[in-house]
């Protein structure tokens, strides 16, 4: 819990009364490898913040592929942001790549806290914003980077996640084949 609140303290100050509250209305939660956070279809009515383990978010095209969007990990939060935020169906699913707990909060402990701790909109909005400005880099370096500075990318912005999922999402990730990836990690 120490890690959420130490995020949160970071943006703003946040009262001891406050804290309590959070700690009060937030569960640690544990998924297994291949559990689903939030299901493609269904409302997202849970945000939590990864303290351990990898998840990807995925979306699936007209033709039931599926493309990995980005990955998350320790220190970020698993969301499917447009849906928590709209109460909309999921376009997206989150699934975990190993075994992964969070400190969860639900949409109405969420709206709770949204009302009764005063800085609380203005750390979430930074956090959206900061995760919004990620992944709109991550996607534009995705459309015009050869495979190469991609992988390189990923490295650099994710060091910790390489050796712990399997290269197989890593190349879905990236838009290239086993056989690429195996040749781009062989030159390093």
């Amino acid at each position: 819990m120490d890690r959420l609140i130490e995020l949160f303290e970071s943006i703003l100050p946040i009262s001891d009364a406050d804290k309590a509250l959070i700690i009060q209305n937030t569960y640690i939660e544990t998924l297994e490898k291949g559990e689903k956070y939030c299901g493609q279809g269904q409302t997202c009515k849970k945000m939590g913040f990864v303290l351990e383990g990898v998840f990807k978010v995925v979306r699936t095209n007209a033709m039931g592929d599926d493309f990995i969007q980005y990955f998350t990990s320790e220190g970020h939060f698993a969301v499917a942001l447009e849906s928590f935020t709209n109460k909309t169906p999921s376009e997206e699913y989150i699934e975990a790549l190993t075994k992964c707990t969070l400190i969860t909060l639900t949409i109405s402990k969420y709206e709770l806290l949204e009302k009764s701790i005063p800085n609380f909109p203005k750390i979430i909005s930074q956090i959206k914003e900061k995760a919004l400005l990620e992944k709109y880099l991550l996607k534009s370096e995705m459309l015009v980077d050869d495979a190469q500075t991609k992988y390189s990318k990923l490295v650099q912005r994710q060091p910790s996640i390489i050796q712990r999922i399997p290269q197989s999402q890593i190349a879905s990730f990236l838009g290239i084949t086993q056989h690429t990836l195996s040749r781009i990690r062989a030159k390093k």
